[in-house]
C-alpha cells in the first residue's frame, strides 16, 4: 500500500476530449497508470435512484432533472499518473479545471479474494471506502487498485493492512 496523488479532471462530454488530455500528459512524458472515467450525469442519476429507493430524497424531481441537465456536458476523470506534480502543471497550463487528492494505491496478487480481504480489514477498521477503481490483466500475477478514503484515517488502514 502506497499512498499516492490523483487527479481528478472535468471534461467536456465530447468526442475528442480524452484523447486532448491525454496529448497533453504525453507532450510531458507523463504515464497514466490507472484511470476512471464517470459521466456526471450517470452519477447524478444514480443519485435520484439511489435516494428514491431509500425514501431519502431530499429534493424535488424537477431539481434533479435541472442538475442532470447541466452535468451531461461533463465527465470526471480520476488519474494515477507517474508524475503527478508535472501532470497538474501541464494540465493547468492546458486550462483544464482539476482537483488533487491523497489515495492509497494497493498491488495485490491477481487472484480471486484479494481485493475482498482487503476492504475487510479497511471495513474492521471501521473506515469508509468513498470508491475504488482497479484492473488486471487476465494472467498478470499483480493488480492494481485505487481507494478512496478519508485522509485522516490513512494511518488505520496502513496498521489494519500491515500483515498483508
Amino acid at each position: 500500500m502506497e499512498k499516492k496523488t490523483q487527479l481528478s479532471v472535468i471534461l467536456a462530454n465530447a468526442p475528442g476530449e480524452l484523447s486532448k488530455l491525454c496529448d497533453v500528459l504525453k507532450a510531458e512524458d507523463i504515464n497514466i497508470l490507472a484511470m476512471s472515467i464517470q459521466n456526471a450525469k450517470d452519477s447524478v442519476k444514480e443519485l435520484y435512484n439511489m435516494r428514491e429507493k431509500t425514501g431519502r430524497r431530499i429534493a424535488l424531481a424537477e431539481s434533479y432533472r435541472g442538475i442532470l441537465k447541466d452535468s451531461s456536458d461533463y465527465s470526471l476523470i480520476r488519474l494515477l499518473v507517474d508524475k503527478p506534480k508535472e501532470a497538474e502543471k501541464a494540465l493547468t497550463k492546458a486550462n483544464h479545471l482539476l482537483e488533487r487528492d491523497q489515495i492509497l494505491v494497493f498491488k495485490l496478487v491477481n487472484q480471486p479474494g484479494m481485493l475482498g480481504k482487503v476492504a475487510k480489514r479497511i471495513g474492521e477498521a471501521h473506515v469508509n471506502i468513498d470508491y475504488i477503481y482497479g484492473s488486471a490483466m487476465e494472467d498478470a500475477e499483480a493488480s492494481i487498485f485505487v481507494v478512496h478514503i478519508a485522509e485522516t484515517d490513512f494511518d488505520k488502514v496502513k496498521a489494519s493492512l500491515k500483515d498483508l
